[in-house]
């Protein structure tokens, strides 16, 4: 069991940085593999990330911020150890 990162993905092939509008799950809150956990939005589209993996939540990066694509916005514990998003450098958000 490790860390999972949970990092802004590349929703566009010419997206370069996204606004994580929203967190749908509190830090600390138990998700299951799929549950929807933030929303990102681009210039083009708005879309729910999910979790890769279950485990807990902790936020790492505040809501309404913009953030270039493979920012690290927070990570899942307890998780095999999956990248959720897109690779890049990890981040403090």
């Amino acid at each position: 069991m490790g860390d999972t990162p949970l990092r802004l993905p590349k929703l566009a092939l010419a997206m370069t940085e996204g606004t994580l509008v929203e967190w749908l799950v509190s830090d600390g809150d138990a998700v299951v593999d799929g549950q929807p956990i933030y929303v990102v939005e681009t210039d083009k589209v708005e879309t729910e990330v999910p979790a890769a993996v279950a485990g807990t939540v902790h936020r790492g990066a505040e809501a309404g911020g913009t953030y270039p694509v493979g920012t690290q916005l927070g990570w899942i514990t307890g998780a095999g150890g999956t990248d959720v998003g897109t690779g890049g450098a990890a981040t403090a958000g």
